[in-house]
């Protein structure tokens, strides 16, 4: 490709160098005056050597001498004008898809990297900054993939192309020009990395742009309920103004740089050509004649018209490298997820879940979310933890679930690390059941076969049925192929609950791990999830995070959590008999529910 971007570039430029003998036939009284020029140029050699002598007494079409010499020049130009045309088509489709691919190729790089990455991250990200990094941020590097394999291939050669014209034409005068190339250059290096730190300021405004959008979309419900629409308006109008305050400080800057370039690219045109002027009239010969004169002054001016060119690319690439150091940034974070295959095989448990003085920590200056947890679970056993917010009982399912390792102590399976279990075998003996049920924009049935990709339809309708929603299924027109909505929106709170846990009892896992799965629905749709819980717990082992103490009475231990510690710990009967926590927080609760 880079062969084929040379060829063409040069090729076009050094086509030129047929016009010398059509200008020589405009003007033949300046002809005679090579012959007494002191030197001859290479133009005038190649010319008097190759071209003369292909175009001398020819004929054609009954034509005159001179008007078949300017068809044989002309139809020269016009056939070398096709064959090097045909090779920027290729040479630009093929760096044009180039770029296409490798833009996706680091979409789709970046895209599995942020998925390999630990809840750490994900916890403390911004989602608009990630989407706007994912979409403008690469999009602006794309721009900069274009530059780098169009013109900094082509720009250098069709500037050399362009200089040795003239210098072919006129090595005196090319050489007293040269003076101004690196006046040209001086304002791309001097400017640029200004440019490039202010265009990654730029689109870390944009990513703020992004991220107040998105907020106040997903979040629409209360905006409208508070009526939060001017309040919300204004903080976009914010965030937008302070993109197009550091976007404008980056435009000053590459502005900056460009019209100082064209200021001595003009200015030295200008200077140039009276120089040579004011030379040419003084007796001093530059140019042997009217062709090399031209050839001169084209090559002269698309030189410095490819130099204007190819320093707005460059002005244009400070710019988009600063979306690529954004996008490289998150590369440099290291992800937390083990390499397929990393670990001991690991076929389910028999006997016991143990923590070992597990302590945990986010790193955010809030204290330990767990402090020294110590306590065993048997297999087939069900766990329930309850306590105030913050207490720590979903950091603990978290640890479970491998989102997080423990800052300190050990989890074992079977006195086995899980740290040192094989991931992918772990998740597939667990199943989780969240507060808030989260549904694809998909159909039900690939909503439910997530819990078992290779499970048949009747799998499928077995699980949704277990699920309490074998009256919906039989409802639906077009069963497991009823969308469902974004997040599930199509359906009820309860329904789409009941939907996950139709996955989870599809996946048949050993460890349950049920996270306030009932807190958010009404007593109708409580009851009826209730129920397909306890089909689904049914000889499973089991931890359940409940605010309602009336739904964990059945379990067969119950932790109390404060402060990340485990304050107690029984059954429901004997934590009662203890009246300590947790009897308190069933008798409120009891009277709470007395007085409703």
């Amino acid at each position: 490709m880079v062969l084929i971007g040379a060829i063409a570039a040069t090729g076009q430029r050094l086509t030129l160098v047929f016009l010398k003998p059509l200008v020589t036939l405009l003007f033949p009284e300046r002809a005679a005056e090579t012959e007494q020029a002191v030197e001859l140029s290479l133009l005038d050699r190649f010319s008097e050597g190759w071209i003369e002598p292909l175009i001398a007494d020819v004929h054609i079409f009954g034509m005159g001498s001179e008007a078949s010499a300017v068809a044989v020049l002309v139809g020269i130009m016009v056939a070398a004008a096709v064959v090097f045309a045909l090779l920027q088509y290729w040479f630009l489709r093929m760096s044009r898809m180039i770029g296409i691919w490798m833009i996706v190729d680091l979409r789709q790089d970046l895209a599995q990297h942020l998925l390999r990455m630990g809840m750490r991250y994900h916890a403390s990200r911004r989602l608009g900054d990630v989407v706007s990094r994912m979409t403008a941020d690469v999009s602006t590097s794309l721009r900069l993939l274009n530059i780098l394999v169009e013109e900094l291939i082509q720009g250098p050669f069709n500037i050399f192309a362009s200089l040795f014209l003239a210098y072919a034409a006129a090595p005196k005068a090319t050489l007293g020009m040269l003076v101004f190339i690196p006046l040209l250059a001086w304002p791309i290096f001097k400017i640029g990395p200004r440019v490039r730190r202010r265009s990654a300021r730029s689109q870390e405004k944009l990513g703020d742009t992004t991220h107040s959008l998105m907020q106040m979309l997903s979040g629409i419900r209360v905006v409208k309920a508070f009526r939060l629409e001017d309040r919300e308006a204004a903080e976009f109008r914010k965030a937008n103004d302070e993109f197009v305050h550091q976007t404008d400080r980056m435009v000053k800057a590459q502005a900056t740089s460009q019209g100082f370039t064209a200021f001595l690219a003009q200015a030295g045109t200008g200077i140039l050509i009276g120089v040579l002027v004011l030379v040419q009239v003084s007796g001093i010969r530059i140019f042997t004649d009217a062709g090399n004169m031209t050839l001169f002054f084209l090559g002269i001016g698309t030189m410095f018209a490819h130099v204007k060119r190819l320093s707005k690319a460059l002005s244009n690439i400070f710019v988009s490298m600063g979306a690529t150091e954004r996008i490289f940034e998150v590369f440099d974070i290291p992800a937390e997820t083990e390499e397929e295959g990393e670990g001991q095989p690991f076929d389910g448990f028999e006997h016991e879940i143990r923590f070992e003085n597990v302590s945990f920590d986010y790193g955010i200056d809030e204290g330990p979310a767990l402090q020294e947890l110590s306590f065993s679970v048997r297999r087939g056993e069900r766990i329930a933890l309850v306590g105030p917010s913050g207490s720590g009982k979903s950091t603990l399912l978290d640890l479970i679930a491998r989102f997080y390792k423990p800052s300190s102590g050990r989890i074992l399976i079977d006195g086995v690390d899980l740290n040192e279990v094989r991931r992918a075998d772990w998740l597939d003996r667990l199943a989780i059941v969240s507060q808030t049920p989260f549904l694809f924009q998909s159909t039900l049935g690939v909503n439910v076969r997530l819990g078992k990709r290779d499970a048949s339809d009747e799998e499928v309708i077995q699980a949704l049925q277990a699920a309490q929603l074998g009256d919906f299924l039989e409802e639906a027109k077009q069963g497991l192929d009823t969308e469902v909505g974004e997040g599930g929106t199509r359906l009820s709170g309860g329904q789409a609950q009941r939907v996950t846990i139709a996955r989870a009892m599809l996946r048949n896992s050993d460890l349950l791990l049920l996270d306030e799965a009932t807190s958010a629905l009404d007593t109708h749709s409580e009851r009826r999830v209730q129920e397909a819980l306890h089909r689904l717990l049914t000889g499973r082992t089991a931890f359940v995070i409940a605010h309602r103490l009336s739904t964990i009475q059945d379990c067969d231990r119950i932790l109390v959590l404060d402060g990340g510690r485990i304050e107690e710990e029984g059954s429901h009967e004997t934590l009662l008999a203890d009246g300590g926590h947790y009897a308190k927080m069933w008798q409120l609760q009891h009277q709470s529910g007395n007085e409703a």
